[in-house]
């Protein structure tokens, strides 16, 4: 009888502590993902922030060269 029980209440131990690993598991998983998920939107953010002072930037410099080109008669 001993030969029994002891293999069937090890094999309900180990699945109990695999199913209490995989719920962690999957709780880490969906931790990171949601980490990713927000650097993503942030990631989005930012690089409409940045093209938007570049051109803020890059626009009257180019104005100028316009501007200089047609003076000098190159257009």
């Amino acid at each position: 009888m001993y030969y029994v029980v002891g293999p069937v209440l090890a094999l309900l131990i180990s699945l109990k502590y695999t199913h209490q690993q995989s719920v962690k598991r999957d709780e880490r998983f969906k931790a990171i993902e949601a980490d990713v998920q927000s650097l993503v939107v942030r990631n989005e953010e930012v690089d409409k922030e940045m093209l938007r002072k570049i051109m803020t930037t890059v626009m009257p410099i180019a104005k100028a060269v316009n501007k200089l080109n047609t003076e000098v008669g190159i257009r």
